[in-house]
Order: structure tokens, then sequence, then C-alpha cells
């Protein structure tokens, strides 16, 4: 089953590992925009696949 997580709850589940990131919810926004990490539109909210996210940002698979 896939985490799915609002870009509010994916950025506070990013802060629990690292409590000085560089990323921001602004961040995480435009990524989802460039469908450079897997999302599902929902009305106003975005729903982001955590573990995509995750991996895309521990492997620096994707320009920040």
């Amino acid at each position: 089953m896939k985490r799915l997580r609002t870009v509010n709850e994916a950025y506070a589940e990013i802060l629990k590992e690292d409590k000085n990131t560089a990323i921001t919810p602004y961040r995480i926004r435009v990524l989802c925009k460039a469908n450079k990490v897997k999302n599902i539109p929902n009305g106003n909210r975005i729903l982001i696949d955590l573990d995509d996210l995750l991996e895309k940002i521990n492997s620096l698979d994707i320009v920040i």
C-alpha cells in the first residue's frame, strides 16, 4: 500500500528525519507540478507518494 501524504504531512515526515532540512513545502509542490514525484491531485490538495519522494531525495535523482 502506498503511503500518500499531503504536502504539509510529507514535509513533517522529512522534518522528523532531518530537523535542518533545506527542503520546503514550496519545493515539494514544485516537484509535484513538474511530475518529478508521483502524486495525485485531489481537489485543492496534492497527495504525494511519500516513499517515492524520500527515495528521490535520498538518491539525489532530482535537482532541487
